[in-house]
């Protein structure tokens, strides 16, 4: 956020822009370099799990094509990614499958994490993480799941002069000379100029800071707790209090856009503990 308006790599304008059909298409296009025929929208923010019982993620742009699938996130926070795409594979894969129904049904997929920092610091435009045989080289993504891990930050050392461009606006939001960029621009501001959608996106920005600024004071209980009681068991609750109810609640409550609760969850405890029931959290 700059100026008190919403850029592209923020969460809630990312998810606005490409639920522009043309827009998401030719993103992918850059970012995979391949060509597609169409996409159709798995919805945006769709919670999806491994199995019934499981944590749900909620994925920022969940899509396919005629043979394809692909998850989009856009990620400017430093964060683990290893087992997030792990899980992320999971619930996607079984979403593709109905019961029953054989393993070679399911078809290509591509998690594309977006990252405003690097994750690995190596100063690379573009991770590919692949599955392979370690003692012989024999396959080639068998399970032709592809991770794609993009470093904005190192945008000037993308090769490739459309995605090199792309990954520099999203760092910078400064318009190139491409279709793209401008075209994502354009967009931009045409939303930040629904000044309704901005303010309830902001009301969302904010009370979501509020709570994760409850979950890391819960978790600093929770480890004051284990100093008297022993630091692992301490962390363990103060994690288990913050992240898992809270966190889990906000993302709940926004991707419900419900406002109102989520705002009154924040000072009536007996009411945030009716929605912990109501969400079986």
């Amino acid at each position: 956020m700059k100026d008190g308006m919403l850029e592209f790599k923020d969460a809630p304008m990312f998810g606005r822009v490409m639920r522009n059909e043309e827009l998401c298409k030719q993103v992918l296009e850059v970012i995979l370099n391949i060509e597609i025929d169409h996409i159709e929208y798995l919805n945006t923010e769709q919670e999806v799990s491994a199995y019934n019982d499981a944590r749900g993620v909620r994925l920022d742009v969940y899509l396919k094509s005629s043979d394809k699938v692909f998850d989009i996130e856009m990620q400017t926070t430093d964060t683990p990614y290893g087992k997030r795409m792990r899980y992320y594979q999971s619930a996607i894969d079984s979403s593709l499958l109905n019961k029953g129904e054989d393993y070679t049904k399911l078809v290509e997929s591509y998690i594309i994490f977006i990252c405003t920092k690097d994750p690995f610091d190596c100063d690379i435009p573009l991770y590919t993480i692949e599955r392979r045989c370690i003692e012989h080289d024999i396959v080639d993504n068998f399970d032709e799941a592809h991770w794609l891990i993009l470093n904005a930050n190192a945008w000037a050392k993308d090769t490739d002069k459309a995605r090199s461009a792309l990954l520099k606006y999203i760092q910078s939001s400064k318009v190139g000379q491409d279709w793209l960029t401008q075209a994502i621009s354009s967009e931009v501001k045409r939303s930040n100029s629904d000044s309704k959608w901005r303010r309830d996106v902001m009301g969302f920005m904010t009370y979501e800071m509020h709570y994760k600024g409850q979950i890391s004071h819960a978790e600093q209980k929770g480890f004051a707790r284990g100093c008297a009681e022993g630091e692992a068991r301490g962390r363990a609750e103060g994690v288990a209090e913050g992240e898992a109810r809270k966190n889990a609640l906000i993302d709940k409550l926004l991707a419900d856009n419900r406002l109102d609760d989520l705002k009154r969850s924040t000072t009536d405890e007996a009411f945030c503990s009716e929605l912990y029931k109501e969400y079986g959290l």
